[in-house]
């Protein structure tokens, strides 16, 4: 038993190592494009001088964001577009699809872009994309599709988690669909999350949510976007029928029994809050090491701060190669305060191991650097400026979203919503330990609260050694 388990461990480690030999060639021996993109928006643009015409919603809770999903593809008229990383198990998937399903039969044009690789309808999972596939009214495609012989585009990966309906409403955080984000009895893998909601509520063309829409066609239309079917066999259809009747049937009970996440009936007006400008950022859509250009703006961002700068991110992993654009020069009273997973809150080794590779390195920049103890572990990608403005979406502090995935994030200038990104990023702080301040240790950060399995620890500190030794590289 001993022996298998040293084997698969030996496997797992192969299989890391080379993932960041390719990773490092990609970002050390790629060299960065050049371009006017490589350039930041000057921080300056995200500030408005009046009332916006959009409005926004802070979705803390994962129910409640997964009731907002609901609502927006029931009251949609006349399209859908979905650009997710991927798309999970669980009952909160079955009812999202199945009112997929009824806006498309009720003629709602439907686009639904999903990572190539890590998209999970695989498996028993089939049956949804089939019937998604085989629907008259519902496109699906894949961004960069898995190519065995292609290694250098196993790195281009869609982070996005997007959805708009009618060019009117939107959605973009950190969560993907599935219960492990939006159950409301949280599944043993849950995460806490984040999303925002907007509304272009005077249906004005200068709403942020056309910015959105214009990245989505941008995707959509790409050479590195295929068609997921270019033709389903009759076995697939048959098999995606059986799959969207079962789903209806589901979502036909829920609704009928007055289940609140089928039913939502949110007042989108009086569940917002007003801004004075909401802006959208993402990665260039390219190959290899892409121009930095979000962790530029978000850099540009912190450097104009006065007072404070509040982040959260589940992995940080701050590398040589990110380090080459953050020339900051930390303002004497302005508190930097990060809050990430802990040792024992991670879901992730793999990226935990890069981030105590380099924590020596966080410690040294004077940062206010909690660990989140649980439960479950934060997923959540947020930075906070001076208590105006507010970053939400899907970007990590990490070498891979930074020159690797494509990333999007809404910067909002808005008090009121700034306010209460703080108190719910508080609220995961109350439940952490602080490691470090200063420029110096609180106490030994092994020192945890809580106990992580053995085999959890050797793993990740065995893995830690390899990254030490890429992170020269990368």
């Amino acid at each position: 038993m001993i022996k298998i388990a040293f084997k698969g461990l030996l496997i797992i480690l192969s299989l890391y190592i080379l993932y960041v030999v390719i990773a490092a060639v990609v970002l050390f021996y790629v060299p960065l494009k050049t371009g006017e993109e490589t350039t930041s928006i000057k921080s300056g643009s995200f500030f408005g001088h009046s009332e916006s015409t959009d409005r926004v919603r802070l979705l803390e809770d994962g129910y409640e964001a997964g009731r907002v999903r609901i609502q927006m593809i029931q009251e949609a008229e006349k399209s859908i577009d979905i650009a997710y990383y991927s798309i999970g198990k669980g009952e909160s998937t079955d009812l999202i699809m199945a009112a997929l399903f009824k806006a498309a039969d009720r003629g709602v044009y439907t686009r639904v872009l999903l990572d190539g690789i890590a998209n999970g309808l695989r498996g028993n999972r089939r049956g949804v994309l089939y019937a998604l596939a085989s629907h008259p009214n519902i496109e699906v495609k894949y961004y960069e599709p898995f190519q065995l012989f292609k290694p250098w585009a196993w790195q281009n990966r869609m982070h996005d988690k997007i959805m708009i309906v009618d060019g009117q409403l939107g959605i973009i955080g950190g969560r993907n669909i599935g219960d492990k984000y939006l159950a409301n009895k949280p599944p043993p893998d849950f995460v806490y999350d984040r999303d925002v909601f907007i509304t272009n509520s005077k249906h004005k063309q200068d709403s942020v949510i056309v910015q959105m829409q214009n990245y989505i066609n941008e995707l959509w239309a790409h050479p590195y976007t295929k068609k997921a079917f270019y033709h389903l066999t009759q076995y697939q259809v048959d098999q995606g029928k059986r799959m969207k009747a079962l789903l209806l049937q589901q979502y036909g009970k829920a609704k009928q029994v007055g289940e609140t996440f089928a039913t939502p009936k949110i007042n989108w007006n009086a569940s917002t809050v007003s801004t004075k400008c909401v802006s959208f950022i993402h990665n260039p859509i390219e190959r290899f090491n892409k121009r930095p250009f979000m962790w530029k703006t978000l850099i540009n961002l912190a450097e104009g701060a006065n007072r404070s700068v509040l982040i959260q991110s589940p992995y940080v992993v701050p590398t040589n190669a990110m380090s080459k654009y953050t020339a900051i020069k930390k303002k004497r009273d302005v508190q930097w305060t990060l809050l990430t997973n802990s040792v024992t809150s991670t879901p992730n080794v793999l990226a935990f191991s890069g981030y105590i590779s380099m924590r020596d390195t966080i410690m040294k920049t004077g940062v206010k650097l909690y660990e989140y103890q649980g439960p479950y572990s934060i997923h959540a990608k947020s930075v906070i400026y001076d208590q105006r403005l507010s970053a939400v979406g899907s970007f990590n502090l990490d070498s891979r979203s930074t020159f690797l995935n494509n990333e999007s994030m809404v910067i909002i200038d808005s008090q009121k919503f700034a306010k209460e990104l703080t108190m719910a990023m508080e609220n995961k702080i109350d439940k952490s330990i602080l490691v470090a301040n200063h420029k110096r240790w609180i106490k030994s950060p092994d020192v945890q609260r809580k106990e992580e399995p053995v085999m959890k620890r050797t793993f990740l500190y065995a893995l830690a050694k390899v990254t030490r030794f890429f992170k020269e590289f990368i």
